[in-house]
């Protein structure tokens, strides 16, 4: 069965940004919903992506050119969605949670609230708990929402949680969570509020939060200005200044106290509509100075005036007051007994006492909230001093463990060049390379692992590494390491090929008898800097793939020389390179793997 948005998914699958952009504009053009293009076209497309993906018909390069190609439909539309309102209606701080880089559904999310008139704190991906809680402290946002497509990353969700509760700031703020690794029961064991499965699902159900209460004391703030009988007295001052009853109900319409007699007006209404004629459901112009009210007849003809309490706040509640009739509504004489007739001076007098109450409610609230307000920051500074000595407690015992573990590098490097001479003295070159090589790779490994170098540092490490495997490994494996020379100067991550090197000797061919060879090999395509690892080892199973994707490291999946196992590779090609980066497996038990790595070329500057 086809469909409107067919091009537009043929499009992103391709991964043609180019072909994306004007599918979406004829789809514009021919008068199609925003909205719709974004869930029938783009998102649906990235849906087939990922189960593509999940059942290793395309890999990661695919994912980030097919995202790539989405992305650039997603800046065609967004002059094209109309925003809602002029004002801002809420605030919400958006992130992707620690461990994450993805940001798909974060940035539709993003794009579609401030559509709907939100005012929209984007924390990017990678967040720290302690981000979000600085936001939540800073931007006091209504609503917190929360992103993860790895499963892995659902432990930063409920620290980030956690962080919120230990730092005061949970009941402030609500907080919705999303993304493919997260379903309702996981979301409401973490302790989030809501969970959406998309971002336009997402936005309706921070529109109903919001709407549901305008503040998250609202609810108490009138049972704290209406304590013991002060409600009542006011409401039997109320009805002999005018005969009418007075009801006070709270933001979601609960009443603060009795209703007295405003419930029994019932009783009136067949002798008032015997006598009134057809006056029912009708709307009563008010004064003008009781803003946002409004009032109205029943089907009988009995008026009720319904009074919004609404501040900096939002709304707190509503003065209800009834039942009366107006003057010329009834004959003289016939009007019925116990149901209040008023002149339209009276109507106005009773508006201005509304009025006059309700300011006083107001100011009231506001000042309850601001004293609740306060009393919530001093007690989250509290938690944020008591978190903030814990960390330099534990920064103080990290220290000293590092001081009692350190070893002095320089020592040990004199060590392998003095053996390394004595080797060379006595006509051993063999051990004089080896030592040599080992005396290199640590040096690299200690000095550089936090920086920048080129392809020819890392490419020389390798090297080294390959010699003292073949010296150790006595003839049971070799290796040829074929790099271009014009990638050569390009920049990259320190310790990346190599982690993915010794992962082959030491698990792919170390279990060899035999014949074990690796090939290493570089290139340069559409400004990609081009890797390929090839071994004729023992291979890996599906799940350990799986376990490297979702950077799920386990015990004793670290590197030897570097201390970096495989997981973190991936880890820090995102950090530097983002979605630009890709890292294939292509690996099956007894056939040995082969690895594909990339990332854009960048010509270190010399000087």
């Amino acid at each position: 069965m086809t469909t409107p948005f067919d091009k537009i998914i043929d499009a992103v699958l391709s991964g043609n940004g180019a072909a994306v952009r004007e599918q979406v504009k004829n789809a514009l053009a021919r008068g199609e919903d925003p909205e719709k293009i974004i869930s029938d076209g783009l998102v649906a497309a990235m849906e087939i992506v990922g189960i593509k993906f999940e059942h290793n018909e395309i890999y990661v390069t695919e994912l980030i050119v097919t995202s790539r190609a989405m992305h650039a439909g997603l800046n065609e539309i967004r002059p094209h969605i109309a925003v809602e309102n002029t004002s801002v209606i809420g605030r919400a701080v958006l992130g992707t949670v620690a461990g994450d880089l993805h940001d798909i559904g974060k940035n539709l999310l993003k794009l579609l609230l401030e559509a709907a008139g939100f005012e929209i704190i984007d924390l990017g991906v990678d967040v720290s708990p302690g981000k979000f809680i600085e936001a939540v402290a800073k931007h006091k946002p209504q609503v917190l929402c929360l992103s993860a497509l790895l499963s892995t990353t659902i432990k930063s969700m409920h620290d980030t949680i956690d962080a919120l509760k230990e730092a005061g700031l949970r009941d402030q703020v609500k907080v919705i969570v999303g993304g493919a690794a997260l379903s309702p029961d996981l979301a409401e064991a973490m302790g989030a509020d809501a969970y959406a499965h998309d971002a336009i699902t997402g936005v309706k159900m921070i529109k109903k939060i919001i709407s549901a209460a305008d503040h998250p004391a609202a609810p108490l703030i009138l049972e704290n200005i209406f304590s013991g009988t002060s409600l009542e007295d006011l409401q039997k001052a109320f009805a002999n200044l005018f005969g009418l009853d007075l009801m006070v109900v709270d933001s979601f319409g609960n009443l603060i106290s009795s209703p007295g007699s405003f419930l029994q007006c019932s009783q009136y209404c067949p002798e008032v509509k015997k006598v009134a004629g057809s006056i029912g459901y009708q709307t009563v112009p008010l004064w003008a100075g009781l803003k946002d009210a409004f009032a109205y007849r029943c089907h009988a003809g009995l008026i009720e005036i319904t009074y919004p309490l609404i501040g900096n706040l939002g709304k707190v509640g509503a003065i209800i007051c009834g039942h009366f009739l107006l003057e010329g509504d009834c004959k003289e004489g016939e009007c019925p007994e116990g149901i209040p007739v008023l002149t339209r001076e009276k109507l106005k007098n009773v508006c201005r006492l509304l009025s006059f109450i309700g300011g006083r409610i107001i100011d009231l609230s506001q000042a309850l909230a601001a004293n609740r307000q306060l009393e919530e920051q001093r007690s989250s500074f509290v938690h944020l001093m008591k978190r903030q000595h814990r960390l330099e407690e534990a920064l103080k015992d990290a220290e000293m463990n590092a001081l009692q573990s350190q070893v002095n590098p320089h020592f040990l490097f004199n060590a392998l060049n003095t053996i390394s001479r004595l080797a060379l003295l006595q006509g051993d070159s063999q051990t004089e390379r080896v030592v040599g090589a080992l005396a290199r790779l640590m040096r690299y490994s200690l000095y550089q692992v936090k920086s920048l170098v080129t392809v020819r540092e890392e490419v020389k490490s390798i090297q080294d590494f390959l010699l003292i495997q073949e010296a150790r490994f006595q003839g049971r494996i070799t290796s040829r390491v074929e790099v271009d020379e014009n990638i050569m100067d390009s920049q990259m991550p320190c310790m990346i090929l190599q982690p993915l090197v010794e992962n082959a000797c030491l698990h792919g061919l170390e279990p060899l008898k035999k014949g074990g060879e690796i090939i290493v090999k570089g290139w340069l395509e559409d400004d990609q800097v081009c890797f390929l690892i090839e071994d004729n080892g023992v291979g890996m199973a599906e799940q350990v793939k799986k376990d490297i994707f979702q950077m799920r490291s386990k015990p004793g999946s670290r590197g030897q020389v570097s201390g970096l196992g495989l997981p973190n590779v991936l880890r820090r090609l995102q950090y530097q390179f983002g979605n630009d980066c890709a890292l294939d497996i292509e690996s099956y038990p007894g056939k040995g793997t082969k690895l594909q790595l990339s990332f854009p070329y960048q010509k270190r500057e010399r000087g």
